[in-house]
């Protein structure tokens, strides 16, 4: 039968839902190779998504800074086993605003990069939406790791050729000239060999396109901070260039695109250089980044002092956010409290993350308002959230959202 809609639990710690060793993995420094770092963060026990009683969910995430050349990464670093496990509930790929690839491919055709018979590969190109959106009179190639989502691209752009490979080592047909890694350099364990591989199978006049977050404009008001758990390398101007380099790029253009944190480059085939010494400013500028992280959840801390002695919560959202409001804010103390957990996607629902059962929002209907506060755990859902908390009839005095605004890729 399981538990009426408006039944609150306590938070459990779910001790079935435990760590195991082949999901994590030490690895080198992805720039220089070193092996001297040191920890600039930790989040001890970590639980990706819903409880699990046979998959083990939860990782110990340790950001390091390489001695060296001042690279940040996380080390140890997801296995591919690590990947399948912690991550089955998110999928492989993560997407764009319908805006973006519209940008992506105006910033491409005033480059005159998209001339007629041009052959262009997108790496991590998901279902090729993208690619299905530049001209039809190019040559287009994609490649990802999220089998059914080449499937599916197949099945929608059967012009296009779409291949289910690791990015280091997969087939093409044809040679290509222009190449776009849109925000996917920041998610792979060894970037170097990827970016060395499309050096060798790129034309000799190939241009290379790589957009990532940076250092620079790290800066946010969102909890997950710069250091987000699903990138495993993040860089900084000057490492992203030491990175290119070593592979045999050079870059030529480079800009902050607006909006968000998106640097984009614009690099050529060149030798291969040796890999940098680190520059000191960017210990500077991680030390800036670490306050901003730290002034977001004061921030999340302030809207939090709403609840003042309520012992019933309502929390909309059982995705990594709310974990990390576990991690890191007051929400879950005193421990008197109880929870009603709701999520609006149907593979969360009827599970439970750290031993609170997950509804539908649905679930909401029958609260009794008086006595619960609803707190909306979402960075880029918050306003669907709080518009359709209201459409519920559910009243604003009780609504707890946690961002004043909201900057979404």
């Amino acid at each position: 039968m399981g538990s009426p809609p408006n039944t609150f639990f306590p938070i459990d710690s779910f001790p079935g839902n435990t760590q195991h060793a082949d999901n994590l993995a030490m690895r080198p420094c992805p720039l220089c190779a070193g092996e001297d770092h040191r920890q600039i963060l930790e989040l001890t026990d970590f639980q990706f998504f819903t409880d699990s009683a046979g998959i083990p969910k939860r990782a110990t995430l340790r950001q390091v800074q390489c001695r060296h050349c001042l690279t940040l990464f996380l080390n140890p670093c997801y296995t591919l086993q690590g990947f399948a496990h912690l991550f089955a509930e998110a999928g492989k790929s993560y997407g764009s605003t319908a805006l973006r690839p519209g940008e992506q491919r105006a910033w491409l055709a005033m480059r005159d990069l998209l001339a007629p018979g041009t052959v262009i590969l997108d790496v991590g190109c998901y279902e090729g939406s993208f690619l299905a959106s530049l001209p039809d009179n190019l040559l287009r190639q994609g490649v990802d790791i999220d089998s059914p989502a080449i499937a599916r691209g197949r099945a929608r752009h059967p012009d296009i050729e779409l291949v289910h490979s690791a990015f280091d080592q997969f087939p093409l047909s044809r040679q290509p000239q222009l190449i776009t890694l849109f925000h996917v350099l920041e998610h792979l364990p060894e970037p170097a060999a990827v970016l060395a591989r499309l050096h060798a199978i790129a034309a000799p006049e190939a241009r290379l396109v790589i957009e990532v977050p940076v250092l620079e404009h790290g800066d946010t008001n969102d909890i997950n901070g710069f250091f987000s758990v699903q990138h495993i390398t993040h860089f900084s101007r000057h490492t992203l260039s030491g990175l290119l380099g070593i592979a045999g790029w050079k870059i030529i253009e480079a800009e902050k695109i607006e909006g968000y944190n998106g640097y984009r480059v614009l690099a050529e085939k060149t030798d291969r250089q040796d890999p940098p010494h680190g520059n000191p400013a960017d210990i500077a500028r991680l030390q800036e980044i670490l306050a901003c992280w730290h002034k977001a959840h004061r921030s999340v801390e302030d809207k939090l002092a709403r609840l003042s002695e309520a012992l019933k919560i309502v929390i909309w959202g059982a995705g990594l956010h709310t974990e990390f409001l576990y991690q890191t804010s007051s929400l879950f103390y005193p421990s008197e409290r109880r929870f009603l957990l709701v999520d609006s996607d149907p593979i969360k629902q009827g599970q439970s993350w750290r031993g609170i059962p997950i509804k539908a929002p649905d679930a909401m209907a029958d609260i009794d308002w008086s006595e619960a506060r609803l707190v909306i755990s979402s960075y880029g859902g918050q306003p669907a959230m709080i518009k359709a908390a209201r459409e519920a009839g559910i009243p604003d005095n009780v609504l707890i959202p946690l961002y004043n605004e909201i900057h979404v890729y």
